[in-house]
């Protein structure tokens, strides 16, 4: 009988997604998260526009920066 041998590959890198946040007052931390948060899902330049507090807000994903030292774990399964 011919033994198979498993591996579990973990590979991973820093990956920097790009984001403008536009507004007429200053927003909290949480508020430019729940606005980038929405924006990750469209595409690159598209400007999404959304209310908060009565004012217009306006997200713009603007492209990932791609790490080039990516990282990899590598160990047997048994």
């Amino acid at each position: 009988m011919n033994k198979k041998y498993k591996y579990e590959v973990e590979e991973y890198s820093q990956d920097t997604r790009n984001f403008f946040v536009e507004s007429d007052i200053e927003l909290t931390h949480d508020e430019i998260n729940e606005c980038v948060s929405n924006a990750s899902r469209f595409n690159e330049h598209t400007k999404i526009g959304r209310e908060i507090k009565g004012h217009k807000v306006y997200t713009q994903y603007t492209g990932t920066d791609f790490g080039d030292d990516c990282q990899v774990n590598i160990s047997e399964v048994q």
